[in-house]
């Protein structure tokens, strides 16, 4: 059997093929992917702790300091002790952050309706339906 036969291959190579694209869509706004997932992340839930950013975008926490690190010295993104728990650290998006993660948000809603189209209407439902038990039956 060819490795091109293989969904897992195939998945990487059109995972591949996405962050290429939207990497090159996100230059002209500074911004890594991971990044612009924080940003998206702050905009929802502004002043989320580093955890949770983590847990919804799927960053492991090492990575998640790097990032945010970054996002900070650009003065996108602040971090504040939690009031309530001195541990715990909380993650603001600065009023520049937030113009950035609207534009991240436009390109990512763009990007979002170029893979639908490339699916085809067809079978974009069975497409997304798919792709869901595929992450839930390997849990």
């Amino acid at each position: 059997m060819e490795l091109s036969n293989y969904l897992g291959f195939s998945f990487r190579v059109a995972m591949k093929k996405i962050e290429r694209s939207l990497s090159s869509r996100l230059e002209g706004c500074n911004v890594s992917i991971p990044q612009s997932f924080i940003l998206y992340t702050l905009l929802e839930e502004d002043g989320s702790t580093l955890k949770e950013i983590g847990s919804k975008t799927l960053i492991d926490s090492s990575s998640m300091t790097v990032l945010v690190d970054k996002l900070e010295k650009e003065d996108l993104v602040e971090r504040r002790l939690d009031a309530q728990d001195r541990r715990a650290i909380r993650v603001f998006i600065t009023e520049k952050g937030c113009a950035i993660a609207q534009e991240v948000k436009e390109i990512g809603i763009a990007f979002n309706s170029h893979l639908y189209e490339l699916l085809g209407e067809d079978i974009q439902k069975e497409f997304v339906r798919g792709m869901g038990n595929i992450i839930n039956g390997l849990d």
